[in-house]
């Protein structure tokens, strides 16, 4: 029974740690690191490669290509490159409308994957800063001028931007927006700390002469690229708030979560592609990288110890067990009750919380088994 206890007690700390304590540590940062993120120069205008990587895009792929070419920034400073991955919908008879305007398309085939297109599409760029997207999220017209004024900085390697989603209400659409507002808090005040560790693949810039490649098997280019940055060029990367991608939740509970499932499968992938960002320095870093992004991807795990080692601890007679453990099933279905409500087009704000951290955390427990058993492939599949 002692042992119980002890996973019990020690997997419900590393639960609070991760989601109260980690961002209370960085609340009381927020007001005693008092440094900017960087030395930024708004006159700083360096030319700029849009990458973009497409597969099956005919949809949306127009209005991408206009909100680029409608960017407040210098015509002749900057590039937008469509890699198209094996695309078969005419989504590069379309792009090869706007190569009068500039815009060039690189079609690839047979398909590889994003971050094979990503890497072959850098390969051709010719900008100082690579700006990376997707397709279907649009950016504000000074995205450019907010993003590149932060590389006149030399220890700046990347910068991730600020992806915000349009109102929904939906279980998904609530526990999503929540979701990154949190984040966004957290990349504001670990940019002032030293460096975030991920990006937002929706809007994120690096320097061209520092982007590293990452193997073309690799899920998240956006996990990838800037842990790439950090640990083998020593580089900073910052989140810029003003920088601003906008697009819709997705609103399908099962394309979220497959979604999910390949982030998390992704996530396992990088932790083997960097080990060295398990080496506890400097201090800052480390404490960002374990608290920020492995400790969340575990979390699954520590959920089953809790819930059952509570079960098991039911029995000790012990009130405090019983009450967690009802405060747990209260919890959970809550949790289904907002997957009901989600079924039946029902909006139920009260459990949209407890159904999109449910929701996601079993993708989560998911996407380690699909990168142990290796069915999460690099090629991605349309999520919107």
């Amino acid at each position: 029974m002692l042992v119980i206890e002890i996973v019990f007690w020690l997997s419900l700390a590393v639960l609070l740690y991760t989601y109260f304590g980690y961002p209370l540590l960085l609340m009381g940062c927020h007001f005693v690191c008092r440094r900017r993120a960087s030395e930024p120069d708004e006159t700083y205008r360096p030319s700029i490669s849009i990458v973009l990587a497409a597969y099956n895009e005919a949809d949306c792929i127009r209005r991408k290509l206009d909100n680029c070419l409608a960017l407040d920034y210098p015509a002749e400073k900057l590039q937008i490159l469509v890699g198209s991955d094996g695309s078969d919908d005419g989504t590069n008879e379309i792009v090869l409308e706007y190569r009068d305007r500039g815009v060039e398309l690189l079609a690839f085939h047979p398909r590889r994957g994003k971050m094979a297109t990503v890497n072959r599409i850098v390969q051709q760029a010719s900008g100082e800063i690579c700006v990376f997207s997707d397709i279907s999220e649009v950016f504000e017209p000074d995205v450019p001028l907010q993003l590149v004024r932060h590389f006149a900085d030399p220890q700046i390697g990347a910068v991730t931007g600020n992806h915000i989603y349009n109102k929904e209400k939906s279980g998904i659409g609530a526990g999503t927006s929540f979701y990154w507002k949190l984040i966004r808090f957290l990349q504001a005040v670990e940019s002032r700390l030293h460096t975030v560790c991920a990006c937002d693949g929706t809007i994120y810039a690096c320097r061209r002469e520092l982007f590293p490649f990452p193997p073309d098997n690799t899920i998240n280019d956006d996990v990838a690229v800037p842990l790439g940055i950090i640990s083998r060029r020593g580089k900073r990367v910052i989140f810029e708030p003003k920088a601003i991608a906008r697009g819709d939740v997705l609103q399908e509970t099962r394309r979220f979560f497959r979604q999910k499932i390949r982030g998390q499968a992704g996530k396992y992938q990088v932790f083997g592609l960097f080990p060295k960002m398990f080496v506890p320095w400097p201090p800052s870093r480390a404490l960002v990288f374990l608290s920020h992004t492995v400790l969340p991807v575990l979390v699954p795990w520590f959920l089953v110890l809790v819930l059952a080692t509570n079960i098991f601890l039911w029995f000790s007679g012990q009130w405090y067990y019983q009450g967690l453990l009802i405060l747990q099933g209260s919890f959970y279905l809550l949790a289904l009750a907002g997957c009901l409500a989600e079924k039946f087009r029902v909006y139920a704000p009260l459990a949209a919380i407890p159904f999109y951290f449910v929701t996601a955390n079993l993708g989560s427990l998911c996407g380690f088994f699909a990168y142990v058993g290796g069915v999460q492939k690099a090629a991605w599949r349309k999520v919107e």
